[in-house]
């Protein structure tokens, strides 16, 4: 198990924080070499220096044409092929209503969540089908299953990701190339802090106040960790999951069993009740502020 991905390379995006750089420790403590790719240039220098030699930094932001090209291409490079691609990279999008959402805000979050799926995709089969096969996993969300869970215009990419696993699978199974989804819950991360509208310099703060509040989203009676998720990878691209493809693994601790709702502020109430605040007042106000502790920092 210590060495599972000895001999494999891997390209991950968004790797320089949250569960892309947890996944991206365990490929190299347990053998692997890596590209770790993320806008975040100073997150990555940081983490590849904890794996001297076996995770090579990359900038890369995919929403630029040719990022994930050239990432993958590094990795080609850097260690001969590409055995393991994990498509992590994303943001949550604006709060706003299904008749309110803006095209530019659509085709933003269509393009930082499947286009980069595609695009990775695209840029690695050729390699991995030189090396007789490969895994492919791409970060969904229990918001891509059901609604209420995240705004609309993430949960509507997270789900198109949920049926390009589904397809690519299919397609690429003949290659021995597998394309799965790990799909986490409430993980107490920036990105989740965001998609209950705090903005981004602020949810940094906010996702480290989370990790007791956010237990009591769930059945299971702890908060999810980027580790949970990064095992949950891990499995996917090991030989352990080497007849798992087409699945969306969900990793939330039984959210996704819970009743739901259309109402994103009915999910998020246990947390934010939790934390003392009042449910009207998800979007951020001086009374959020104050019981976070963030003073005036709100930008």
């Amino acid at each position: 198990m210590a060495n599972r991905f000895e001999g494999k390379s891997a390209f991950i995006t968004g790797a320089a924080h949250g569960i892309g750089a947890a996944t991206a420790r365990l490929i190299a403590e347990e053998g692997g070499k890596l590209v770790a790719a993320d806008v975040d240039e100073d997150g990555l220098n940081a983490l590849a220096a904890e794996h001297d030699g076996r995770i090579v930094a990359a900038r890369c932001n995919v929403l630029q044409p040719g990022d994930i090209e050239a990432g993958v291409a590094t990795c080609v490079e850097a260690f001969g092929g590409v055995d393991i691609v994990f498509s992590n990279a994303g943001a949550s999008g604006p709060s706003s209503r299904v008749d309110e959402v803006q095209d530019a805000d659509l085709d933003r979050m269509m393009h930082l969540h499947l286009r980069a799926a595609i695009a990775a995709i695209r840029a690695s089969v050729p390699h991995m089908r030189a090396r007789g096969g490969g895994s492919i996993v791409l970060t969904t969300s229990v918001s891509g299953m059901r609604q209420g869970y995240a705004p609309v215009l993430y949960s509507l990419s997270k789900g198109a990701l949920i049926q390009l696993a589904q397809i690519a699978a299919v397609e690429l199974a003949g290659d021995m190339i597998r394309v799965n989804c790990v799909c986490p819950g409430f993980v107490p991360t920036a990105i989740f802090a965001r998609s209950m509208g705090f903005a981004e310099k602020t949810s940094e703060k906010f996702a480290r106040r989370l990790d007791d509040p956010a237990k009591a989203a769930q059945p299971l009676p702890r908060a999810c960790t980027p580790q949970d998720i990064a095992e949950a990878v891990a499995y996917l691209s090991s030989d352990a999951g080497s007849f798992v493809t087409g699945q969306n693994l969900v990793v939330d601790g039984g959210l996704s069993l819970t009743p739901g709702s259309g109402d994103s502020r009915a999910v998020y109430a246990p947390i934010i009740s939790a934390l003392g605040l009042d449910p009207d007042e998800i979007e951020p106000g001086p009374a959020v502020w104050s019981k976070l502790g963030l003073g005036k920092d709100r930008n």
